[in-house]
């Protein structure tokens, strides 16, 4: 079986989180609560925007949470989003932007193996993901000819899973023996899913994320790439035994602003 029996849910105080870096998200959530709250009196216009996106949500496993050949591997899950922000104007060229973005995400890993006659068997994993984001965002505008401009930002993300699950299939070359397992729900303990609450994942991730985005006029195009805080998997089992899964995220989205 893929996924270790005995993973434990992730708490927020387990984690090793350097203080440094927990300051400094504090820091930002403040600086972000002052510069709205202000800006009644900032010159920057606020917008809206909605959006599709491209997503990919990539599952690192290290090598004591992995079972393919026992070293660390990653699994890619692509899906598509729609998302919403609105930008508070705090300064000139300044805003912060807020919103939810609603991701559905579906990977595969799987190992195929042929002998000499043409004989071929392979396992695979199936993955399935839906979740909503918060993003919290710090953008600089600059204006770059009349109706285009470039938006760098950096930002906070806030993310909640309302699904996630895998099942696990065998298939071959004679297709009487294929086989296709149930879904198991990754945040359930009980006895058809992970079994335990021990065995259960986080359902909840924070992470931080930077970005570029492009305006034609009302278009917007715009990257972006971060990585999770909050490991979708984390436990200290001690002697050596650390399994864990981390994720990292990235979003090319196409919008509309008004």
């Amino acid at each position: 079986m893929l996924l270790l029996p005995y993973l434990r849910i992730i708490k927020l105080n387990d984690f090793n989180i350097n203080n440094q870096i927990i300051s400094f998200m504090k820091k930002l959530l403040i600086a972000a609560a002052l510069l709205v709250g202000g800006a009644s009196v900032a010159s920057a216009e606020g917008y809206n925007r909605v959006a599709v996106s491209y997503d990919l949500s990539t599952l690192s496993f290290n090598k004591d949470a992995s079972y393919w050949e026992d070293k660390s591997e990653s699994v890619g899950l692509n899906g598509f989003g729609i998302n919403y922000i609105h930008g508070f104007g705090v300064a000139e060229n300044m805003f912060v932007e807020a919103g939810a973005n609603l991701d559905f995400l579906f990977g595969s890993k799987g190992e195929k193996e042929t002998d000499d006659d043409g004989y071929w068997d392979e396992d695979k994993t199936k993955f399935q993901n839906i979740n909503i984001q918060v993003p919290v965002n710090f953008v600089y505008r600059f204006n770059v000819a009349e109706g285009v401009s470039i938006d760098p930002y950096v930002g906070l993300n806030f993310k909640f899973h309302f699904t996630n699950k895998y099942k696990e299939e065998y298939t071959c070359s004679d297709s009487e023996y294929n086989e296709s397992g149930e879904w198991i729900n990754l945040f359930n303990d009980d006895e058809k899913n992970m079994g335990d609450k021990d065995a259960t994942w986080n359902r909840f991730q924070m992470g931080w994320h930077v970005g570029v985005g492009c305006n034609y006029q009302r278009y917007y195009l715009g990257v972006q790439f971060g990585t999770d805080f909050i490991p979708a998997y984390s436990h200290n089992y001690g002697e050596g035994y650390e399994p864990k899964v981390n994720t990292s995220n990235l979003k090319v989205s196409l919008g509309y602003t008004f």
